[in-house]
């Protein structure tokens, strides 16, 4: 059984792997890394090395032991580089457009990309943050599911789910107009933007959760 507490030591690819603990570890979807240096450039910031290079900013962080934002133009970064995720590509005006396959998997492995990525109200991108509903929209974009911008009316998307019928990768809404969204990853968990001064993680459901959504 996965111990979620150890999540904050996910290494995020667009396959997951969660680490158990210290001395074990559970490889749920095969993944293959390749391992290199990054050289800072001019404008770079982690939370943005981290995503183009599909990797957490906490992994990032972790191997290169900087927990501050302090970087300079010429430092080199280890990286850890997954293997290209599994898409469908159609063409469209001379233009390749990539739509990843959409899993409970799939989607959990690229929501958790996003770990440690400041909470910011009204944000929408990962380098300029997330709040609740702008997380879940840019998540689920990637799978061609366009979801409404706010949470209340996120929550109106998909089948309704109840608490004991969810799985991972449903929606999970609290209130009614919902007041907050993230993502169910199973145990009685979700990933997350909680709140102002806070990042994105994994923690326990909210005491008034209200129903999930699957759109999946």
């Amino acid at each position: 059984m996965i111990n979620f507490k150890s999540f904050q030591s996910i290494f995020l690819t667009s396959v997951l792997v969660i680490t158990i603990s210290a001395t074990a570890s559970l490889n749920l979807f095969a993944a293959t890394l390749e391992t290199f240096t990054y050289t800072v450039k001019s404008g770079d910031c982690l939370s943005v090395i981290a995503q183009d290079n599909g990797e957490s900013l906490y992994t990032l962080r972790k191997a290169n032991n900087k927990w501050n934002d302090s970087i300079s133009i010429g430092e080199t970064l280890n990286i850890s580089k997954p293997s290209s995720p599994t898409v469908n590509q159609t063409k469209e005006n001379k233009d390749t457009v990539v739509t990843a396959k959409l899993s409970s998997n799939s989607v959990l492995a690229y929501a958790s990309k996003f770990l440690g990525i400041p909470y910011v109200w009204g944000g929408t991108t990962p380098s300029g943050g997330f709040d609740c509903s702008g997380f879940t929209k840019y998540v689920f974009a990637r799978f061609g599911i366009n979801l409404p911008r706010v949470s209340e009316d996120q929550q109106n998307v998909g089948t309704l789910i109840s608490r004991s019928d969810l799985q991972p990768g449903d929606l999970v809404f609290f209130g009614t107009p919902a007041h907050h969204v993230g993502i169910y990853v199973g145990n009685g968990k979700m990933i997350n933007a909680p709140h102002t001064g806070a990042v994105i993680r994994i923690q326990n459901l909210n005491s008034d959760f209200t129903y999930g959504r699957r759109v999946n």
